[in-house]
């Protein structure tokens, strides 16, 4: 009886670690990252966000701002946005036509 105790203990231990990194997984999620467009000007938004880059599609970069309110005024063309929330690096196609 006692090494099944021990054994569902362990059980138990193991299910509740794996779930403590579901969560962890689940809480880094970048949901509320948003992306928005206002006339000419593109609206990035996330409570998480520490900075955003706009770049052309040939790699130059245009401008890097932080926060968690960025504000781009774009001409019309393709480019490329890159944002660092929760620590990774999100990466969006902006497309103005």
């Amino acid at each position: 009886m006692k090494k099944y105790l021990c054994k569902v203990s362990y059980l138990l231990t193991f299910c509740c670690l794996m779930a403590g990194f579901s969560f962890a997984d689940a809480a880094k999620n970048n949901d509320n990252f948003t992306v928005r467009f206002r006339e000419n000007t593109l609206v990035v938004t996330s409570t998480q966000m520490e900075e955003a880059r706009i770049y052309t599609m040939q790699g130059k970069l245009l401008q890097k701002e932080r926060g968690h309110f960025i504000e781009f005024e774009l001409d019309r063309g393709t480019y490329r946005l890159y944002a660092k929330v929760n620590g990774e690096t999100v990466s969006r196609r902006i497309e103005l036509r």
